[in-house]
């Protein structure tokens, strides 16, 4: 400390020109000690969810591959477009919820596997969906299988194939997740 004897009480003096800061440097790890692990500033306890609004999405996004995938199956009929669209549905549900668990705000982020088992559980509903709806229209169109028989008589082994590739997608987004602008 310039300027003051050893012993002596008083504040050390600044070279002219120096600026004080606002805050000690250490201020920033201050919440960290806390038990939480959280910095101050960032989400607490009393924060809401991140889900709510990447939830949101991703479900649009799911209902979003089913139609399309409605779409090819009782249109257009083609297995090997089913491949594709349930591959890309799965892997933009999980890129989107992917989001939950890296959010840009101060809301409370949810675990990355919570994140990655909801876009499994979306993706595999959103190729629930398509394939019900595509049975129903079938049976508008006059077909009189259940739902299995329909599924396995006109597609075989496609059905379990979209379901395994988007889940896997799904899995793949969510953990590679989110993209960033």
């Amino acid at each position: 400390m310039a300027g003051t004897q050893p012993g002596e009480a008083g504040a050390p003096q600044r070279e002219p020109g120096a600026r004080r800061l606002d805050q000690p440097p250490s201020a920033r790890y201050a919440g960290a000690g806390d038990g939480t692990g959280q910095a101050s500033g960032g989400p607490s306890a009393g924060d809401p969810s991140a889900l709510r609004g990447p939830f949101a999405k991703a479900a649009l996004v799911g209902v979003a591959g089913a139609v399309v995938m409605l779409g090819i199956a009782a249109f257009i009929g083609s297995s090997l477009g089913l491949l594709f669209v349930g591959g890309a549905t799965g892997a933009a549900v999980g890129l989107v919820m992917a989001r939950a668990a890296a959010p840009t705000n101060n809301a409370r982020p949810i675990p990355r596997r919570t994140a990655v088992w909801l876009a499994i559980a979306m993706a595999l509903g959103a190729v629930a969906l398509a394939d019900v709806a595509t049975w129903l229209y079938a049976l508008g169109e006059g077909g009189t299988l259940g739902l299995v028989d329909y599924l396995a008589e006109t597609f075989g082994p496609t059905v379990p194939g979209v379901a395994i590739v988007a889940a896997l997608t799904a899995a793949w987004g969510a953990s590679a997740g989110p993209v960033q602008g």
